[in-house]
């Protein structure tokens, strides 16, 4: 059994703290002393270029050559111009950008993109005008763009693409690009990972590494990148592969970030750092751990769905790195999978690790996702950081604990969502093991998110059979007693356990109250069967595709606890004929 307990919060003296290093250290980035101290020897080449396994977007590198920005599947256009282009690098001028859009402009990865277009003169001419002008604007420390995750993405990018963006006969741009990239890199060994958790502290520290490996002169900053990588790997990566984010993306980008880092220490002739490929080994298990029958990812904790072949890609190369089989035992990454026959079910066994890197995490503790074959069933709503007005309120509604499928009490969160975005009060302790025998299959869990405000602690079991066709479940409301229970009265206290249903599944009522079919695209269908609660049929939204809003449905199983241990129960039967 694998248990959780919730470690203490910071202090308000360590935060004041905190708070004060950051002012000091914004004044001092931004006086002539860093400047000065940021110059040095003048490299006037690169010692090779770092390789970008993933291909870009054609759509998208497309869309830049006609001056658009093609960003998570829409088009960013600029709103001073009446075609809403963005001319003469107007992109880094304009104020009031999204800040997610911005950190894409900044590192530079759309250069992937562009790469990918087929008139290699024309991609050219464009990526130098937008670096040219880059180089006009911030080429001194910005505190945003220069913000060491960022940066660290944009050095490597330029490195990565140097053929795109150096191959000019502009003597003056060449050398202030080159003059540039190693300003950004000693910068980056000053600022080093401070206050850095998670994959920005990767982001930056992989700058720092890859600028030592293939700037001249870089050995200083590849000695410290490299101590400094190897603090992170103890620090940030769980011994089961996860991370404090309980971010299934974040887990996929430090694994592709990590890959490029030992890639570039083999093609340069150097060693690999000790315990990088055991992480990597464990990072993969936990990232496969993830996986729907599509091959693209479960939506927990701040992720979408991501594209499969950049996936593929992904496990490619870790599979090309790993001695042996990667073995899937279904308890990697802070997340708990069943998986026989087709069908597949993930659920989220996590708990907020550190408050401070939670602005993610969503109340969604104990859902689960199903899947069948390459169609999912049983989801969450997913991740709804979209642009506009709306974008903050539709994020907020995402990361409920009613935008997940688990059980909701009395319509309130299983963990509080602050003001400021991150977790506050919420489970303390979460239990749960997984037993297989003969094929069966059946993972038990509890969390006691409600357990202070409600006085009832939440448990689940799962059960799969060997060909995966039968799932049963069970959701037992144990109340304590608790002094002080917010004043709660018995017939008060209400339940709603929540499926919510991918938009592709579509549902078929029967003559029963308690049963309902779901139909796959493919026509096949599964029984759904509830008892302990009426069952309903409520409107829901998926938000699993980037920034894409989708209608869906959710079932809902509703009622009252009255009791010391009020019990659900449910189950999804394939059944042998098509409606």
């Amino acid at each position: 059994m694998s248990q959780v307990s919730h470690p203490s919060d910071m202090s308000l003296l360590t935060k004041g703290q905190k708070y004060l290093g950051r002012v000091t250290k914004k004044i001092r980035y931004g006086s002539p002393y860093h400047a000065l101290r940021i110059k040095g020897k003048h490299p006037l080449r690169l010692l090779g270029t770092p390789k970008d396994p993933w291909a870009g977007s054609l759509v998208a590198g497309t869309n830049i050559l006609a001056n658009r920005f093609y960003y998570e599947g829409q088009i960013v256009t600029n709103p001073d111009h009446k075609d809403g282009e963005w001319t003469d690098g107007e992109i880094w001028q304009q104020k009031g950008l999204d800040k997610n859009f911005q950190h894409y402009l900044h590192s530079f990865v759309w250069l992937r993109d562009l790469n990918r277009v087929v008139d290699r003169n024309a991609a050219k001419l464009k990526a130098m005008a937008l670096v040219g002008q880059w180089l006009v604007d911030f080429d001194r420390w910005h505190d945003l763009s220069w913000s060491p995750e960022i940066m660290g993405q944009r050095i490597i990018n330029w490195m990565t693409y140097a053929p795109l963006i150096l191959d000019s006969n502009d003597m003056a741009y060449r050398s202030k690009l080159l003059s540039s990239l190693s300003h950004q890199a000693r910068h980056l060994f000053y600022e080093g990972d401070d206050d850095r958790r998670g994959l920005p502290r990767f982001q930056a520290i992989s700058g720092l590494i890859l600028a030592g490996l293939y700037i001249p002169y870089g050995e200083s900053w590849l000695k410290k990148g490299t101590g400094l990588l190897k603090n992170a790997l103890v620090q940030e990566i769980f011994p089961d592969g996860g991370v404090a984010s309980a971010n299934p993306k974040d887990i996929y980008f430090i694994l592709k970030t990590l890959l490029v880092v030992r890639a570039s220490y083999k093609a340069m002739g150097h060693a690999i750092p000790e315990k990088l490929d055991n992480i990597l080994w464990q990072m993969t298990k936990a990232f496969r751990n993830l996986l729907h029958g599509d091959g693209r990812l479960a939506l927990f904790n701040g992720t979408n769905e991501l594209e499969t072949e950049e996936i593929a890609t992904t496990l490619i190369l870790a599979g090309k790195i790993i001695e042996g089989p990667i073995g899937e035992d279904g308890q990697e990454g802070g997340y708990k999978r069943l998986e026989q026959g087709k069908s597949v079910i993930i659920m989220d066994s996590n708990l907020v690790q550190d408050k401070n890197i939670s602005k993610h995490f969503h109340a969604g503790i104990l859902s689960f996702e199903m899947s069948y074959a390459k169609q999912r069933i049983i989801v969450n709503c997913g991740n709804a950081d979209f642009f506009g007005p709306q974008g903050d309120e539709l994020l907020n509604l995402s990361r409920l604990t009613a935008a997940h499928s688990t059980v909701v009490l009395n319509d309130k969160n299983s963990s509080e969502i602050r003001s400021n975005g991150l977790i506050g009060h919420g489970p303390r302790l979460v239990k749960s093991h997984k037993l297989v025998q003969n094929g069966h299959n059946l993972m038990e869990a509890s969390h006691d998110g409600y357990l202070s405000s409600l006085g009832v602690v939440h448990h689940r079991a799962i059960y799969m059979n060997e060909k995966g066709d039968d799932i049963r479940g069970e959701d037992i409301l144990e109340w304590r007693h608790i002094e002080n229970r917010a004043g709660q009265k018995d017939e008060e206290m209400k339940f709603d356990a929540r499926f919510h249903l991918h938009p592709n599944v579509a549902i078929i009522r029967q003559e029963a109250k308690d049963r309902l079919l779901l139909r796959l695209p493919n026509a096949k269908c599964w029984q759904f069967q509830c008892s302990g609660g009426a069952m309903s049929v409520e409107d829901s939204v998926y938000f699993g595709q980037g920034l894409r809003q989708q209608n869906s449905q959710q079932i809902v199983i509703s009622g009252k606890i009255l009791s010391k241990a009020t019990t659900i129960k449910w189950s999804l039967r394939l059944i042998g004929h098509n409606v």
